[in-house]
């Protein structure tokens, strides 16, 4: 009799279809075939992933079409099979899968619509977060202001690509006409995700604003960040463009490290 584990292993295997392994003589019939009882078994667990990926990525679905989503979708669960019993997250490697599978083709693009696509799901299923707080700025030293890191809200994406993402998702979502055509070399893309109620908002950005806030996502200190955007755009003002993220509800809180505080003390 087989050990727990290694059956375990071989039925995940046989799921599948993987030719090496065979359960036939670990499966009692009962009346049915131990192939039928493990085609019931493979096709739930092919036909729930696609169900679940389709759900996550409707405007992919929309531009390949529904069958040849369903084959990315089979050789995707092969390659990154789902490893827990929560499916909301199977979606998390998908643009990177794209990337590579169409990586310098004419389908590059699909990459960066899948990646938006995943930005909306992030958004819609991130915690809640206070806004930020601006008296909490009242206890920071100015002199210390270079050194804040400023936390973007967990309800908040950044993308950025060269192609033009929002018009192929408007073009694509159920309400629109089949027949809208996108050009892709339209202009890149650059925008701020999220979420508002019940949908996401899309806060457009140059680039000197995502570059900002891309290093502020990245839990680089303020400095760093206004000096990332300012070699994006010279003409770059980090004033009115921390005003606009604080009042749409971007930014979290600010958090000072206290290296800084304490070698301000000790400087004559």
């Amino acid at each position: 009799m087989p050990r727990l584990r290694d059956l375990q292993r071989r039925f995940a295997a046989a799921l599948f279809d993987d030719p090496r392994e065979s359960l036939r003589e670990d499966i009692r019939a009962a009346g049915i075939d131990s192939s039928e009882r493990m085609g019931i078994y493979r096709q739930q667990l092919h036909a729930v992933f696609a169900r679940t990926l389709a759900l996550e990525f409707p405007v992919i679905e929309r531009l390949v079409g529904k069958e040849y989503f369903r084959q990315l979708g089979r050789e995707f669960q092969s390659a990154h099979p789902s490893r827990a019993g929560d499916l909301q997250h199977i979606g998390a490697l998908f643009a990177a899968y794209l990337k590579s599978r169409f990586c310098g083709g004419t389908y590059a693009y699909l990459a960066d619509v899948a990646a938006l696509e995943w930005a909306l799901q992030e958004c819609m299923i991130a915690p809640a977060a206070p806004a930020f707080d601006r008296h909490a700025l009242r206890s920071v030293d100015p002199a210390d202001y270079a050194h804040l890191h400023l936390a973007m809200h967990p309800a908040c994406r950044l993308v950025s690509s060269p192609y033009p993402l929002l018009d192929i998702w408007h073009a694509n979502q159920p309400d629109t006409a089949a027949t809208a055509i996108v050009d892709l070399a339209g202009g890149a893309t650059r925008v701020l995700l999220q979420r508002r109620g019940p949908g996401v908002a899309f806060h457009l950005l140059t680039a000197s604003e995502h570059a900002l806030l891309d290093r502020l996502a990245r839990d680089f200190c303020l400095g760093a960040a206004s000096e990332a955007a300012l070699e994006s755009d010279t003409a770059f003002d980090l004033a009115p463009a921390l005003r606009r993220f604080v009042t749409v509800g971007a930014l979290t809180n600010a958090t000072a490290p206290q290296s800084s505080a304490n070698e301000r003390q000790r400087a004559p």
